[in-house]
């Protein structure tokens, strides 16, 4: 009888891991760069999530790559430039969608790992994201008044609510009217959330790059909180309204096809979500209210 035991513990084991190891693949990250080193120039950023090397775009100072997909957990990045490597690492996200600012850290190329939200109904949100490294640790204002009293090189503030509009961003070293940074307009729309990022010094002006942020990416297959679907297309627009029961991965799946692989459903599902962020406005693929129209890639 202990034999028997012993005998069937490799195959529990593997039963086990069989579970666990589908669920785990699909745990995804969406990540953005953001080129926040003045004087590097144009600089090609590459990530390896241990399927492989990918390139994620090639940006110059204060510009942004696309939004890409990654397994989450502890990834490798290397940045290239003028045909040799310049810098690299690893790094670690989680569950959800990030903004990644490459910095400088005692000399040295850091990066700013800083998860992202998606909009909120009916306002507008908005955080700051200090990488000016010259600028100290100075106040901020919003149209004039005090919004953040002291920000610390490479800290972010907590998303705040703004109304829909142009506002003027300000910043100033405590206890000094005269403003390091002034003017910046920033316009916000209603169901959005947005990052201004804080860049220059070393010979680069400074400057507030304005970016429009996403909610999480595409989660596992089943762990959808709606039901799966039975989607109701509107004619040949390429709308489908959202019904009881509803999820992005069936909507994506039926798209793809039944017998299409994980891989080419987790395609499809984030080409759908970076479509319709917006438009779901809940930061999250897993959560959908019925009655939202969805536009189809």
């Amino acid at each position: 009888m202990r034999s028997r035991k012993r005998s069937l513990a490799p195959f529990l084991l593997t039963v086990c891991v069989w579970l666990v190891w589908p669920a785990q693949s699909f745990a995804k990250a969406l990540v953005r760069f953001v080129h926040g080193v003045p004087g590097v120039g144009q600089a090609t950023v590459a990530v390896n999530d241990g399927t492989g090397n990918q390139d994620v775009g090639t940006i110059g100072f204060a510009q942004s790559t696309a939004w890409h997909s990654i397994r989450s957990g502890r990834f490798r990045w290397t940045l290239k430039g003028g045909g040799k490597q310049l810098a690299s690492g690893s790094a670690t996200v989680g569950n959800g969608a990030y903004d990644i600012v490459i910095l400088e850290r005692q000399m040295k190329v850091w990066l700013g790992i800083y998860k992202a939200s998606g909009g909120k109904p009916g306002t507008s949100l908005v955080r700051v994201i200090h990488g000016a490294p010259e600028l100290g640790a100075p106040e901020l204002t919003v149209d004039g008044k005090e919004a953040v009293k002291s920000l610390a090189y490479r800290q972010a503030t907590p998303y705040v609510s703004l109304p829909a509009g142009t506002h003027t961003l300000g910043a100033m070293r405590p206890g000094d009217s005269t403003p390091i940074v002034g003017g910046v307009h920033m316009s916000v729309a209603d169901d959005k959330a947005y990052s201004a990022i804080v860049l220059g010094t070393r010979g680069e002006r400074v400057r507030v790059v304005s970016l429009t942020d996403r909610g999480a990416p595409l989660t596992r297959k089943g762990t959808a909180k709606a039901t799966p679907v039975s989607t109701h297309a509107s004619g040949s627009s390429g709308i489908v309204v959202i019904r009881p029961g509803d999820s992005l991965w069936t909507i994506a799946q039926r798209i793809v096809g039944q017998r299409a692989s994980n891989a080419a459903v987790e395609k499809e599902l984030v080409a759908i979500w970076n479509l319709n962020a917006g438009r779901i406005g809940t930061g999250d693929p897993n959560l959908i209210f019925p009655g939202t129209r969805l536009r189809l890639p």
